[in-house]
């Protein structure tokens, strides 16, 4: 049985949501040791005067926000990219789609929502995924205020297959969609670590050469983990 663990990263132009595929034990606990020893050692180091508790968030790391503002640029990049490394060497899999929706809005006069649009067309990589390895996945989502939204897409999904040209009923996802709360899951933080920075790569120009450096160095530890990235441009 695979384990996806799901958040999103969006902005007004784009929408993503990225899967972090969890393929055993022994990978989740490389991920949960890796990151609590890493957030450890930058706090006693005192390179990173956090709380023992703070959350690993893509956005929050690299603005310096909610938890982590007073950290130095230079230790927050450090932190970013040793987590992904920490993920890429567990041997976790990354599924991401998003799609562009400042097109989707301008291409249809009445579009359906991003975030109604996309959770299908992950689940859809996913399905194929356990398929293509004979095997099932659990999905495991950040929570949100429309759960029980997707929870009945869902069983709708399963019953007569995702919406578009590309329809497929998923029979290798199992039970429902779980949502839980990020603070207490490294795995979906994790998750959300990864999908912040792809959306940031794919659809934010960095404003100087630099800052575009530092964002390549870190994708470069994560980019092998990558089975599938997709954007849909309608």
């Amino acid at each position: 049985m695979l384990l996806g663990y799901v958040d999103e990263s969006y902005t007004s132009s784009y929408f993503y949501l990225g899967a972090l595929v969890i393929s055993s034990g022994a990978q989740a606990k490389a991920i949960e040791d890796g990151l609590n020893r890493l957030v450890e050692e930058f706090r006693r180091s005192g390179a990173a005067p956090v709380a023992p508790d703070v959350e690993l968030h893509g956005k929050e790391i690299f603005h310096g926000q909610d938890g982590w503002d007073g950290v130095p640029v230079r230790a927050r990049i450090a932190i970013f990219r040793r987590a992904m490394k920490v993920v890429r060497e567990s041997g976790a899999r990354y599924v991401v789609r998003g799609m562009d929706s400042e097109r989707h809005r301008a291409r249809y006069a009445t579009p359906f929502p991003p975030h109604e649009v996309v959770p299908a067309h992950l689940l859809e990589s996913l399905d194929a995924l356990a398929q293509d390895e004979d095997e099932h996945i659990l999905v495991v989502a950040d929570e949100i205020h429309s759960q029980d939204r997707h929870r009945s897409n869902f069983r709708d999904y399963r019953s007569w297959g995702t919406p578009g040209y590309k329809s497929r009923r998923l029979d290798r996802v199992r039970d429902t969609i779980h949502f839980a709360p990020s603070h207490y899951s490294c795995l979906l933080q994790a998750a959300d670590l990864v999908t912040y920075l792809y959306r940031r790569r794919r659809t934010h120009s960095e404003p100087d050469a630099r800052a575009q450096a530092a964002t390549d160095t870190v994708w470069a530890e994560i980019q092998p983990a990558v089975a599938v990235a997709s954007t849909w441009v309608p």
